[in-house]
């Protein structure tokens, strides 16, 4: 072997070495950061098993989540118009929705699906089964899409049932919304939790339309009063965050490549545009990176620190979303983490905004009922002697003042900005608060 040959053997050597010993430090290095991240979270006390944060089993017969089901199923098996019940009534487009609610929104078939609903709510459990198969997807899950739906046709029952003069039974929807709501807070997953809040606002909001007519009687009220408040708990919503990273997160960072490769090639979607030849490069490319063991477990270890980043957010008083963005920043090398965690800075706006409108709903049903007691509304919300009226977005009491026959309730928002009780108009982006404004009132 002539000494050309040496030296290059010598130099192919000293290479695979180099790469060796550099990959072996970046294995370390990214080993460390994980090992980091799992100590962090099990000092602060998180759960780091599935079967701790999983509810035990129910039979069918005890599961809300199975009467929904056949609530669904028995909207889309009825015909309306060349289309089901359910997508009559979940139109896209406020004039096709509003053609469909006022056609078919009495239906026979629509009350008993409804009546579906309401004796779920009667179950002590409500389990969703989740698919984690499409772990890029966690944000809305298709099942949980068709409850949400489901959910804004109870609301819709209720305009429908008060423009009748039917008052009674609106409250009644509204009562089963707030319990529908409500039976999710077990699930351990946080785009539930995040509907739970949702339907929870929209019961909240239609209770503030109809106290324009017709108040509820004083036990309906009781009765929304306290499922607001429960609505409050931030605890369903944290353990859904180490739900979401037990069931979803570390199923995802541990799967076998092949798998890894088959679930991002599904998320690229369909692209007209580019050639396919070159979408196949792009990818292999990106799977490379993405996939090599150091940057996987570094990725992996990201996540872990994002989760727990969303646990103190959420147990933090409320920042403004720049702060928390900031909070929350990474690495843009972390490339899966970004695409599990995008929406992550918009837990906790999201849950406060919701807070408020249960407050001012509280609020404002305290008022009427004061109001029908002593016959003029009080100076101050301090008269009505009711706990947690507070914004949500400064820790202060709600604002408050009484207008002639009716009053202004409202939160200043997360501009933490006092406004005057301006309420947000049309395309308006700054200088509103969240508000609920009594207008004449109904005669108590």
């Amino acid at each position: 072997m002539g000494k050309r040959s040496r030296r290059i053997l010598t130099g192919l050597g000293v290479l695979i070495v180099a790469l060796g010993v550099t990959y072996a430090v970046l294995m370390v290095r990214a080993t460390i950061k994980l090992r980091r991240a799992y100590a962090a979270l099990e000092a602060d006390g998180r759960p780091m098993r599935a079967a701790d944060i999983l509810p035990p089993k129910v039979p069918d017969s005890e599961n809300a989540a199975v009467l929904y089901q056949s609530a669904i199923l028995m909207l889309k098996g009825q015909p309306a118009g060349g289309t089901s019940l359910f997508e009559s009534l979940t139109a896209q487009g406020s004039k096709r929705k509003k053609e469909a609610e006022e056609k078919w929104l009495g239906h026979d078939g629509g009350t008993r699906a409804l009546a579906l609903v309401e004796q779920g709510t009667q179950r002590p459990a409500c389990q969703l089964e989740h698919d984690n198969s499409d772990a890029l997807d966690v944000i809305t899950p298709p099942p949980l899409d068709d409850l949400t739906k489901l959910a804004s046709i109870l609301m819709a029952r209720a305009k429908y049932e008060a423009k009748a003069g039917n008052s009674a039974v609106a409250w009644n929807l509204i009562l089963t919304e707030l319990r529908f709501a409500d039976s999710l807070r077990s699930d351990p997953m946080s785009a539930t939790q995040f509907a739970r809040l949702m339907l929870a606002t929209w019961a909240a909001r239609m209770t503030q339309q109809l106290c324009e007519t017709a108040p509820p009687e004083p036990q309906c009220a009781r009765e929304i009063d306290e499922l607001l408040k429960r609505q409050e708990d931030v605890d369903p919503l944290i353990r859904a965050v180490d739900g979401e990273r037990l069931l979803i997160g570390e199923w995802f960072f541990n799967l076998p490549r092949e798998e890894l490769d088959k679930i991002l090639t599904k998320d690229q979607g369909d692209n007209k545009i580019t050639p396919e030849a070159l979408l196949k490069i792009s990818h292999r490319l990106s799977f490379t990176m993405i996939a090599f063991k150091p940057r996987l477990i570094a990725d992996h270890a990201a996540y872990l620190r994002v989760m727990r980043k969303r646990i103190q957010v959420l147990k933090a008083p409320y920042q403004s979303r720049e702060e928390i963005s900031k909070f929350m920043q990474q690495s843009h090398w972390n490339i899966l983490t970004g695409r599990l965690t995008w929406w992550y800075g918009h837990d906790q706006w999201f849950y406060t905004g919701a807070l408020a409108n249960y407050r001012m709903t509280r609020a404002g049903l305290a008022l009427l009922q004061y109001k029908q007691a002593h016959g003029a509304f009080p100076q101050t919300l301090d008269a009505l002697e009711v706990e947690g009226l507070i914004d949500p977005f400064i820790d202060k009491p709600l604002r408050y003042r009484a207008e002639g026959d009716g009053f202004l309730v409202y939160s200043i928002g997360e501009d933490r900005k006092d406004n005057g009780g301006a309420a947000k108009q049309p395309k308006q982006t700054t200088d509103f608060d969240i508000v609920w404004q009594l207008h004449a009132g109904p005669k108590l």
